[in-house]
């Protein structure tokens, strides 16, 4: 798509020729041989990870979840005293390895945060990401 509209855009530094997709091309010193010497455009691969669908994380008073084709992953709360405690994430193996649990815990904490309230993790899986992923939520957490 980009090649279409972007044949080449490169940055001249010297003997080297950089493009915007990551390309290193040589070039000529002399100016006498740069006319001669053709540059293709490079090729624009593009990614196929995604799901290929809008996602929408609903939920309710005692959980997040997410519907996609008929399968539901869900992350389990209660909130008790401006402490939010994270049970639990079910992410079926369908869903699995897209990035769903993730987007579940992100969606808790957040909204714990924005709640002003205190969070307590019961969930192995949510653990790890905060681990991970999100460092600055751990002054929230209580143990």
């Amino acid at each position: 798509m980009f090649s279409k509209l972007l044949p080449a855009v490169f940055l001249y530094t010297g003997r080297r020729t950089y493009s915007i997709f990551s390309k290193v091309y040589s070039i000529p010193a002399s100016n006498k041989t740069l006319a001669h010497h053709w540059l293709k455009a490079p090729k624009v691969y593009s990614q196929e990870r995604c799901l290929g669908t809008h996602i929408v994380i609903r939920h309710t008073r005692e959980r997040f979840f997410i519907d996609i084709a008929g399968v539901r992953a869900e992350l389990q709360y209660s909130i008790k005293d401006g402490i939010m405690t994270i049970q639990s994430t079910k992410v079926p193996k369908e869903l699995g390895g897209q990035g769903i649990g993730k987007l579940l815990a992100k969606a808790a904490l957040d909204y714990a945060l924005l709640n002003g309230q205190f969070i307590v993790i019961k969930c192995k899986f949510v653990q790890h990401y905060i681990d991970k992923y999100e460092p600055q939520y751990a002054k929230y957490i209580l143990s």
